[in-house]
This record gives structure tokens, C-alpha cells and sequence, in this order.
């Protein structure tokens, strides 16, 4: 029962979201209807709002009979291999994955060639390690020196939560099996599921790739009281050497955050197949990259979305995709 009213809350919560955007007109360059996939994440995650407001902002400027299709499962990792396999035209990634794809490293076991990137700075997000207050926990270090069997939740495997989980943990000399032998446990699964499992107590800790307004952190932290936990000088260096950037969670980001939480994070971006139509590519690029106010009343991760640095942060990992370096030059941000 509760999982159906999940589903119901974040179907409501979309649908509430997309009726403040007004869709502004633009000049169409593409004449014939298309059909596009892009790849996000599960109910209950942002990225899944972000599709479908970028969904929204696609169809007042594609063609009459075009279709975009949001597909809510994967996670970042996954994503590019939809897009690699031509399961997927568009899709969100972040800067560190986008790396890790490009180089064949941490996640990818060769490399990604096929990927090109659209928009970057879209937001700006944090790899968080959020812990209930009943559990007693306060840091991570407690748990990797006295062995303590916590029960950690993530996203789905291969997602860049459960990749990023087993990051940390290595920065923290932790193993799934370390856990394991303590007594705990490691649980990929659903946003849904984390989420109920941490409010019902089942789980002590949930990591998760999170950026202001997450819609399930946000009901989470209402639902239960949270810490947190901060991550030390010396974490951090170790993380950045993956393309983590040293990043601070803002105060009262959340309910019951009272205090900025030193943390690492990356900004999100949009990438394509490298074979997607070039006049496509401009007009999704343009929509998104001119409609700043729309996407921010959409979702209050857009708000560190910085519109004339959207191809550096892209260019910065990987190739940017012919049709978005021509709108890019248009506008005088790339010379």
C-alpha cells in the first residue's frame, strides 16, 4: 500500500510541476516528427523530474507528432550503455561517469566511444551518505574502526549511487564483504524501497546521489529524522582522484539540516549517440539551455544550472556533440 502511494505522490508531483511551465516559441529546423528516448532514473529520483520536464519543454518545439518517451530506470552508468547500444537516443549522465565511459575506467570495462555530450551545469549534486538518527551514527569512520553491522541501502546496480557507494567505501578501507562479515548488510534497490526500508528502521544508511529539492531524500528527511554525515579532508582527496569534485551541502538544504556538510558531487549533463541527427541536437540543446526560469520552477535542482558554462562542463569529459557545438557557437560561448 505504501509503495502504491508513492507511485501516486510522484505522478501528482510531476504533473503539478509541468503545469508552471510555459513553453516559450522558437523557431522549428527540424521538419519531420521524431521519436526520442531518454534515459533517467526511477520514480521517486530527479532525474525522472527532469525528464519529464524535458519532455515538456521538446514537444512545443519538435514537430506535431513527435513522441518522447522518459524511461525511468538506470541510473547513470546504465544510461550510457542504453545510449552505446542505441536503446536510448538522450540521456542524463554526470561529469564523472561521462569520464569514466570515455577512458574505460572504474565502472566501464572498455571504453565508451559512441557518447557525445549536450548540456552540462545543469545542477549541482552530491554523493550523500544519509544516516537516521536512531541508528547513533555519525561519521563513517566509527563504522569502518569498530565494525559496526550497519544495513546500508543504495540505488540499483550499476546505477552511480551503488558505483559511488563502493567508492566510498574503498576510501574508507571497506568492503561489501567487511560488512557482510560484521553482521550487516548492503541492499541495492529502488528509490522506493530505500526509502520505506530507512523510514520503517530496516536500514541505517542510505547513500544516494542527491541534489537540492531531491523529491525522496525530501520526503525521507520529513518522514524521519536524518544526520548527514560528513566526509574528512582526507576522504575527499581520495575521492576526487575517481573525478569527484569537493563539493559542501548547504545548511537547511534539507528539513533538519541545520549545519553544510563537507561532501563531493558533480553536476549532471545530457548525452546522445553520436549518430543523432545534428538539427535535432540543436533544437534539444537550444530548449533546454534558453529556458532556465521554466526548468528552475520545475524542479530547485536547476537553480545552479548556469546556461553559458553548459558546454564547458561537457566539453571538459567528453566530445560534444556537432549539433550542440553549433548552437554553443551561435550564441559566442565557444570561439
Amino acid at each position: 500500500m505504501r509503495r502504491k502511494k508513492r507511485f501516486v505522490y510522484c505522478v501528482i508531483v510531476v504533473a503539478a510541476i509541468l503545469s508552471f511551465l510555459v513553453i516559450p516559441v522558437q523557431a522549428q529546423t527540424v521538419k519531420n516528427p521524431v521519436h526520442l528516448r531518454l534515459a533517467s532514473m526511477d520514480l521517486g529520483s530527479a532525474w525522472y523530474v527532469y525528464g519529464a520536464t524535458f519532455a515538456k519543454l521538446w514537444r512545443g518545439v519538435l514537430p506535431k507528432g513527435s513522441t518522447i518517451d522518459v524511461l525511468p530506470y538506470g541510473g547513470a552508468p546504465a544510461n550510457v550503455l542504453l545510449v552505446e547500444k542505441g536503446d536510448a537516443e538522450v540521456a542524463f549522465c554526470n561529469t564523472t561517469v561521462a569520464r569514466w565511459a570515455i577512458q574505460g575506467k572504474v565502472a566501464f570495462p572498455k571504453p565508451v566511444p559512441e557518447i557525445r555530450g549536450m548540456v552540462g551545469a545543469l545542477d549541482k549534486y552530491y554523493l550523500a551518505a544519509v544516516a537516521t538518527k536512531s541508528s547513533g551514527i555519525t561519521n563513517l569512520e566509527d563504522v569502518a574502526k569498530k565494525k559496526m553491522p550497519v544495513r546500508i541501502v543504495t540505488q540499483p546496480t550499476g546505477s552511480s549511487g551503488e558505483v559511488s557507494l563502493r567508492l566510498l567505501l574503498e576510501a574508507y578501507g571497506i568492503t561489501y564483504d567487511d560488512i557482510k562479515s560484521w553482521g550487516g548488510s548492503v541492499t541495492p534497490t529502488s528509490t522506493g524501497v530505500a526509502s520505506n526500508q530507512m523510514i520503517d528502521g530496516k536500514a541505517h544508511i542510505w547513500v544516494q546521489v542527491i541534489v537540492a529539492g531531491h523529491p525522496a531524500i525530501s520526503e525521507l528527511a520529513i518522514s524521519t529524522d536524518v544526520v548527514f554525515l560528513p566526509y574528512s579532508q582526507a576522504i575527499i582527496d581520495k575521492l576526487e582522484n575517481y573525478g569527484f569534485q569537493e563539493s559542501v551541502l548547504p545548511e537547511k538544504t534539507f528539513k533538519g539540516q541545520d549545519q553544510a556538510v563537507p561532501m563531493v558531487g558533480y553536476p549532471s549533463i545530457l548525452i546522445a549517440h553520436r549518430d543523432l541527427n545534428p538539427e535535432l541536437a540543436y533544437v534539444l540543446t537550444k530548449s533546454i539551455v534558453e529556458n532556465k526560469e521554466q526548468l528552475v520552477k520545475a524542479h530547485a535542482g536547476f537553480k545552479n544550472c548556469i546556461p553559458e558554462d553548459a558546454w564547458k562542463m561537457v566539453q571538459m569529459q567528453i566530445p560534444l556533440h556537432p549539433g550542440a557545438e553549433k548552437y554553443y557557437r551561435e550564441r559566442g560561448w565557444m570561439k
